[in-house]
């Protein structure tokens, strides 16, 4: 049993270690317990994997559902775990279910709990949080050496083809059908604003994709970032279509697929796209892209380096000087070199507001 983490970003990157985990035991069955809204990510990674659903505000809720969940996993008979969640409670889940052999790292006061706590290791030994993982497989003495089984650069994720029926009808009900550039934005993040760009700024660059890529331009984002999609539809000349809050996170990545370019701050959904294969622009301010940064082959990070970043706050408590100096132009400019690195856009009228 694997102890899937609760973040969209994190679970992208745990994926090489799963990966890793199969490798090591390929007659083992390894089944993840993840969260609803991460499930999305492992099941296009590996669409005959495993998946039990630990939902916490359904089935699950309360002291109830914890003891009925406990009672599935015994059920289960596993022979181990392995906690890529770093909270306590996964550890009580598996002390709870009985598992005779729990992995994980000795964090959140919970190494009592553990038949192997493992130490974890400094920052500045792994490097990219991927290793993170793979690191404690390595330490645990699961695998041979803390490197994933594939090149980092391969796609990580696929939307499979029973998938492809739903985008089509979407992108129709919306008035896309036919030859169409679509260009993705995620302008939230959800660990603070000090990771996003500015709402204006990503109405500028949407309306110069409009012209220079005959774009249609896609708002994403969760339920909570609605309103900041709508803040950017009405700060543009041209009519974007918002789905943000309209769609799962399943839903969000086919439609993903179909974009010729991403542009996203740090998030997970910038994990979601690099991870896909697709072009992708990351926007840093206040995090390290060294450590967190978008793996995958067609994705560029774009940072205005200043003294004070990386600082890893959640919210700027100076001038906000590396987000403030991050031009439209230098993302513009990165954007259109990487759509042209990938494919040549399609060209076609660009619809102004209102039409």
């Amino acid at each position: 049993m694997i102890r899937a983490t609760n973040w969209i970003g994190d679970a992208v990157m745990s994926l090489p270690a799963i990966e890793a985990l199969e490798a090591r035991f390929p007659t083992a069955e390894i089944v993840l317990v993840a969260k609803p809204w991460v499930s999305d990510v492992y099941s296009h990674s590996d669409p005959a994997r495993r998946i039990i659903v630990y939902d916490s505000r359904g089935e699950h809720q309360g002291i109830a559902g914890f003891s009925k969940l406990i009672g599935q996993l015994q059920s289960e008979r596993f022979d181990a775990a392995v906690l890529f969640q770093n909270a306590f409670h996964a550890a009580w889940m598996a002390w709870r279910a009985g598992i005779p052999v729990r992995i994980g790292y000795a964090r959140d006061s919970r190494g009592f709990l553990l038949t192997d706590p493992i130490e974890p290791p400094p920052a500045a030994s792994y490097g990219h949080q991927t290793f993170y993982y793979l690191h404690l497989l390595f330490r645990a003495g699961l695998i041979a050496r803390p490197e994933p089984p594939r090149p980092l650069t391969d796609p990580w994720l696929s939307v499979g083809a029973g998938k492809k029926n739903w985008v089509t009808g979407f992108l129709e009900s919306s008035g896309l059908h036919g030859p169409r550039f679509l260009a993705g934005l995620f302008p939230g993040a959800a660990f603070g604003p000090a990771k996003r760009w500015f709402p204006d700024r990503f109405a500028a660059l949407a309306d110069r994709l409009v012209a220079a890529l005959s774009a249609d331009v896609l708002i994403f984002g969760s339920q909570t970032e609605r309103p900041l999609a709508e803040d950017i539809a009405r700060q543009m000349s041209h009519t974007p279509i918002l789905v943000a809050g309209e769609i799962t996170l399943g839903q969000s990545m086919t439609l993903m697929e179909q974009c010729g370019l991403i542009v996203t701050n740090d998030s997970g959904s910038m994990h979601v796209a690099a991870a896909l294969g697709l072009p992708v622009v990351a926007i840093f301010g206040s995090t390290d892209a060294r450590a967190t940064g978008p793996l995958g082959p067609n994705a560029r990070v774009i940072q205005h380096l200043v003294p004070c970043n990386p600082c890893g706050l959640r919210t700027c408590p100076i001038d906000f000087r590396c987000m403030e100096g991050m031009t439209v132009a230098t993302v513009y400019r990165a954007a259109l070199e990487l759509v042209k690195a990938s494919e040549k856009p399609l060209n076609r009228p660009a619809h102004t507001r209102g039409s």
